[in-house]
């Protein structure tokens, strides 16, 4: 099993399951897999099981694919939603793939490998609603309108984006799924990240175990459950949110109607514009937080609240009391936090400056958020460079020259590939040709869309190292937490691009500053996509070890589902972005407004990079005490209102498990099966406040918008 590591993620070892390993005798879905979850002597142990039994024990089923990407399609535009909503990307395509699979009476392995084409398709969303929204957002809102009435992006530059996103976006979507094969061996086997949730994937396809031999009832009721609360979630936002209620020349929900102040607005209870001077505190009332932390539990959740505690308490407070400057993109000069909310009147009516209700706002929007997209890079470096040794044992098959052989000179057996079997995982030697390819064919298109070509094929070639650095970022928090920073490391991203255009436009001009721009938006969407592409298949991957699945058939599902989500995924981020900016839809798109101001400082050249530089060095600190410094950058960047939703969901599984299912457990004498399913009904339930709300915010969408 090899030698294994001290790491801060990693549980002790029980001695039943210990024994067992060593005779060989445990085998997948035992109740000591259970208990040895995340031990790294269980995950290696697997993992060489996997690679002599895995071929007979999994298959894939194309009808079963195609199955799971069409959920995945249903849920890349729900999920355009729930982005533009909260800033959060969820996961229910996966719990609907899971259940299909189930109450059809798929193998766990079929499901699993079902699942990753709904991951494919599903995720591509990720970069579209984070990062193109703003580029509509620069070109119509009259939010964004700059120094002298003029515009950084001008209507008429955004032209034929449509296919030059599509064709760079799966090129760059293949290369990133392909990149972490590597890291399925660094962060699955050798340093197994405990990816918070996954136990909900695990006990599903255990049940899907015992419903393949015969036993259905199960599955139908947690179906059953399902539906019930998707239609009692679904009831409560539909009275939050959606407007039916005439009130002062418009119509407004029924919540709305009855407490709308300046206390409460779109299911948040909040300190009012006056009194956020120095921070502002609030509450939201939104089943997506509250789902997601008790997939968390509570250290987590814990350790994500107190960073946005730092940044609400700390970071907001201090530079509202110090005075600190902030860049105003409109004014084209730096006003004092004190100054906000300032506005000015625009064809007849007052328009905020960077869209800040008040001085904590200000505070928030121009200095604290790049000290937490600074935290987030810093963190993430230190872990890279902390598990540089692993790289080195884990990339031999890169130096493969194919075929059954070892790397080339090297002598040593490839690992990808087993003699008179096949591949166990996608090979490895595939990565450096997919490098060649996605930077040749990305520049090409850029290129043949009108951008000028040594711009074109820069940013292709930094596309290739950067989802590679920042990928590993992203993962390792998503690991860590349960959500991937996709929107912290495509600001990364896009301040680095930013930055290059600039100095290359001197040596080739574009066209126009809305081209240099735009470039840079689209180039970030199809970072963001193929970052979050990544991080879902090592979601999968995870899951493959525990259930005897072949990577290789997880991939294979996982790049079909890619081509059909990146068309979807595109289509409905135009269809969002276009009426978010118009006004027609009011959505508070955290992301898409963060990039949309962002860019205007970035173009104005007033970046704080001290503030940047100071933010790197917070996730250096915490990352070297805690292991999880980029949980806690994530936690300085989200707004602290749904932070703590996540710290009410985590904490209420704690205090759930403990006052509740183990005393229940103990009296009635269940077994680990029976309080599995009794945890189970709770996963079904947070899975049905996931997709309530989204499924809700997408016909509140199309209703809006045909209105």
């Amino acid at each position: 099993m090899g030698k294994v590591r001290k790491s801060v993620y990693r549980q002790p070892v029980t001695s039943d399951g210990l024994r067992k390993m060593e005779s060989g005798e445990l085998k997948w879905f035992d109740i000591e897999m259970f208990s040895n979850l995340n031990t790294g002597v269980l995950e290696q142990y697997l993992d060489e099981k996997n690679r002599g039994e895995g071929f007979g024990r999994s298959k894939l089923v194309w009808s079963k694919v195609f199955i799971g990407i069409l959920i995945g399609i249903g849920f890349a535009i729900i999920n355009q939603y729930i982005g533009l909503k909260i800033g959060l990307i969820t996961s229910g395509s996966l719990y609907v793939t899971y259940l299909v699979g189930m109450a059809l009476r798929w193998s766990p392995t079929e499901i699993n490998v079902a699942s990753g084409g709904a991951g494919g398709a599903d995720k591509t969303c990720t970069g579209f609603v984070f990062t193109f929204p703003a580029i509509f957002l620069l070109a119509y809102s009259t939010r964004y309108i700059g120094y002298q009435g003029s515009r950084l992006i001008e209507p008429e530059a955004i032209g034929p984006l449509l296919p030059i996103v599509l064709v760079s976006a799966i090129l760059a979507a293949f290369l990133g799924v392909l990149y972490f094969v590597i890291f399925r061996r660094i962060w699955l086997v050798e340093d197994p990240l405990p990816a918070p949730g996954i136990e909900a994937q695990i006990k599903l396809l255990d049940i899907a175990k015992d419903i393949e031999k015969g036993t259905v009832e199960h599955a139908k009721h947690s179906i059953r459950l399902v539906r019930n609360w998707l239609l009692v979630v679904m009831g409560f936002a539909f009275i939050r949110d959606f407007p039916i209620i005439p009130k002062s020349g418009g119509k407004v929900s029924i919540i709305d109607s009855l407490i709308g102040s300046e206390y409460y607005s779109m299911g948040v209870v909040h300190m009012s514009n006056e009194q956020s001077v120095y921070t502002h505190l609030g509450y939201a009332f939104q089943g997506v937080g509250l789902a997601i932390g008790w997939f968390m539990k509570a250290r987590v959740a814990i350790l994500v609240t107190i960073g946005s505690l730092f940044t609400w308490l700390v970071v907001v407070p201090m530079i509202v009391a110090f005075d600190v400057p902030i860049f105003v993109p409109l004014l084209g000069e730096s006003l004092s936090p004190h100054s906000f909310p300032a506005s000015v009147i625009l064809d007849g009516e007052p328009l905020l400056l960077l869209g800040a209700r008040s001085p904590a706002h200000a505070a928030d929007l121009g200095v604290a958020k790049i000290l937490a997209i600074g935290a987030i890079l810093g963190g993430g470096i230190t872990a890279l460079i902390k598990m540089f040794p692993t790289f080195k044992t884990v990339t031999s098959d890169l130096r493969g020259t194919g075929g059954t052989g070892g790397g080339a000179g090297t002598g040593t057996k490839r690992k990808d590939w087993i003699p008179h079997k096949g591949w166990y995982e996608w090979p490895l030697s595939h990565i450096k040709p997919m490098m060649i390819v996605a930077a040749v064919g990305i520049g090409l298109v850029f290129w043949a869309g009108g951008f000028p070509p040594l711009q074109s094929f820069v940013f292709s070639i930094l596309l290739v190292g950067l989802t590679f650095l920042l990928g590993a970022i992203a993962i390792k928090v998503g690991g860590e937490v349960g959500t991937t920073p996709v929107s912290g490391t495509s600001f990364i991203c896009l301040l680095l691009l930013v930055l290059v255009f600039g100095g290359l436009n001197k040596i080739t001009p574009f066209n126009s500053p809305s081209q240099l721009i735009i470039m840079a938006l689209v180039g970030t969407t199809v970072f963001g996509s193929a970052i979050s592409l990544s991080a879902d298949i090592i979601w999968e991957f995870k899951v493959a070890v525990y259930t005897g699945t072949r990577p290789y058939l997880v991939m294979k599902s996982e790049l079909v589902g890619i081509f059909f989500g990146v068309f979807v995924s595109a289509l409905a981020a135009i269809f969002f972005g276009t009426i978010l900016a118009q006004g027609i839809i009011e959505l508070e798109a955290p992301q898409a407004n963060a990039f949309a101001t962002f860019a205007q400082i970035l173009m104005g050249g007033k970046v704080m990079y001290s503030v940047f530089f100071v933010g790197i060095l917070i996730g250096v600190f915490i990352e070297l005490v805690t292991g999880m410094g980029t949980a806690f950058g994530l936690g300085m960047y989200l707004p602290l209102s749904y932070t703590l939703t996540f710290l009410v969901g985590g904490s209420a599984r704690d205090v759930w498990e403990k006052k509740w299912l183990e005393p229940k457990a103990k009296k009635n004498n269940w077994n680990e099966r029976e309080k599995t399913l009794r945890l189970l009904d709770t996963f079904m339930i947070a899975t049905a406040l996931l997709v309530g709300e989204a499924m809700l915010g997408v016909i509140l969408s199309v209703y809006l918008f045909f209105s």
